[in-house]
């Protein structure tokens, strides 16, 4: 019995311990072991996530060092718990500071800021290697190489004219990527959602041709993640963190894949009479006028035979609604009815927003047209020679006709 009653006394003593013990525990809702590592432009950022605040972290990066506050100007960059790694841009500048703040599930940050326990600094080395500084990965303590990049990194978007050259680099190169194209920062995986599939299977350098006169960021997925669902987004490093805006006074040609759909000549398209009549009959001139005409000196000039329009089969019914909806309106009220000026004008308004490739590759075919036939031949030529490559044959047909009007 006294034992027993002993056994009882001990497991109560260390349950009291136990919880005395859990209770007087720190609580540390901050990161900790922050790091920062300089390679050519980038930085690369390591730190250990917080025991306690088990939400995202937030990253703040300034000009100027973190005391007291976190400047209201400032917008942070989202990374998720356990990834406790993050690969900065910093072109723009060549000291940088940075901030983590740990963060609740339920979205509670913790603006705590603790000197080379959750802030640093880095400075960036603008001098090549040959006679140049050093980096900090090459001064480091141990002296050993830069830690080998995972996945896709150093992705870049530069205007060049009127185009865009993405390059980036990928440790495993035989994996498929996908890029993507945003009117706003792609800094998490929803953020896709609300971005163009610009193409699948790249390789870099890749030559895209926005359109003008918006701020385009840019992201490059593996094609994998995107289909397994388990897509990881990091900014600097496979998403871009800087704008890149064509001017809106340029032209351009803009990177379609081939036309999916069949094409007709709306002549053999639509019933005999409903919107193509046949041609009148010529009516002969007098005697008296084909005497005139034979004895003028006025050299007479065989009229301009223009193309016939061509249509996709798919924009002559009607569908359930959406962007082929406004596209069909566009055609039938428009196109069909040979009122060229006010279907360029839709046209253009049409192709403003960002659409599905389907449609924005029938919409510029259609703005060719109606380019072609208003005598706005030089417009015309550049959006059928956005065809070339991918559609040769309806392309050239197309291109040898307005070249035909640009020297009548």
């Amino acid at each position: 019995m006294e034992k027993r009653f002993a056994i009882i006394l001990l497991t109560l003593v260390f349950t009291v311990a136990a919880g005395i013990a859990a209770q007087s525990r720190d609580f540390f809702p901050y990161v900790s072991h922050i790091r920062a590592e300089s390679r050519n432009n980038l930085i690369r950022l390591t730190w250990v996530d917080s025991p306690d605040a088990l939400g995202p972290v937030y990253i703040f990066r300034s000009a100027r060092p973190f005391s007291g506050s976190i400047p209201a100007n400032i917008r942070p960059v989202v990374v998720g718990y356990g990834e406790q790694y993050y690969i900065d841009d910093s072109d723009d500048m060549e000291n940088v500071y940075y901030f983590i703040a740990a963060s609740e599930v339920s979205g509670q940050r913790y603006d705590i800021i603790i000197p080379q326990i959750n802030s640093t600094s880095a400075s960036l080395s603008r001098t090549a290697p040959n006679g140049g500084t050093p980096s900090d990965a090459e001064t480091s303590p141990a002296g050993r190489a830069a830690e080998p990049m995972h996945g896709i990194y150093n992705l870049r978007a530069v205007r060049d004219g009127e185009r865009v050259i993405v390059t980036y680099d990928s440790a495993e190169p035989r994996r498929n990527v996908i890029l993507y194209r945003s009117m706003q920062p792609v800094r998490r995986p929803q953020d896709l959602l609300n971005a163009i599939i610009v193409q699948s299977g790249i390789s870099s350098p890749f030559f895209d041709f926005p359109v003008h006169g918006i701020t385009w960021y840019y992201a490059v997925i593996y094609e994998d993640e995107v289909s397994g669902g388990n897509v990881g987004i990091r900014p600097g490093s496979n998403a871009t963190t800087s704008a890149v805006i064509i001017s809106a006074a340029g032209t351009a040609e803009y990177s379609l894949r081939p036309i999916p759909l069949p094409f007709l000549t709306l002549r053999s398209a639509l019933p005999e009479g409903y919107f193509f009549a046949r041609t009148p009959d010529e009516i002969p001139l007098s005697a008296d006028s084909a005497n005139m005409l034979r004895n003028s000196q006025i050299p007479q000039k065989a009229p301009l035979v223009l193309k016939n329009p061509r249509v996709f089969v798919v924009d002559l019914e009607a569908p359930s609604g959406g962007e082929e909806s406004a596209l069909f309106q566009i055609v039938m009220e428009s196109f069909v009815k040979f009122e060229w000026e006010s279907a360029r004008i839709s046209l253009q308004h049409y192709l403003s927003l960002p659409r599905s490739r389907d449609a924005e590759v029938r919409a510029r075919f259609y703005l060719g047209q109606t380019l072609y036939y208003t005598g706005n031949y030089r417009e015309a030529l550049i959006e059928f020679l956005s065809f070339r490559s991918l559609f040769q044959a309806e392309a050239n047909s197309w291109i040898e006709a307005v070249l035909t009007a640009m020297v009548y």
